[in-house]
């Protein structure tokens, strides 16, 4: 298993968080294509941080189905329906949490295994300074 700092983890967050605005920004109207642009760098942000196999599957699918949805919203421009952009963002959004379980459970193992600074050094560091 590969080693992620809490940095890493508290950069995957933030991330994470941005994607999410952007679907709350999709879902009040607020659609264009610099949108969809930003989503799918936030997920290769993601991929580049947590080098974890299930964690970096779930930001593809974050990047395809949001790609499906913003294709949605090009054909709805042309007199068709937007049914399926809920099931889309629905799809989009259990991507994330299905992210967030795995990076709580990335967390807790580390933890588990270096304590709660994450590694011993960085526990060492906190003791001295304090």
């Amino acid at each position: 298993m590969l080693e992620y700092s809490n940095r890493d983890m508290a950069a995957a967050r933030t991330l994470r968080d941005e994607i999410r605005q952007a679907l709350k920004a999709h879902e009040r109207g607020e659609r264009n294509d610099a949108m969809l642009r930003d989503i799918k760098v936030l997920c290769i942000c993601i991929i580049h941080t947590i080098r974890d196999p299930y964690c970096q599957e779930k930001m593809c699918e974050v990047a395809n189905h949001s790609d499906e949805l913003f294709a949605i919203d090009q054909r709805s421009r042309r007199g068709r329906t937007q049914s399926s952009s809920i099931f889309r963002r629905r799809l989009i959004l259990e991507s994330l949490e299905a992210f967030d379980d795995r990076l709580r459970a990335l967390e807790t193992t580390r933890q588990h295994h270096h304590g709660p600074y994450g590694t011993n050094d960085e526990m060492l560091r906190v003791d001295l300074v304090e």
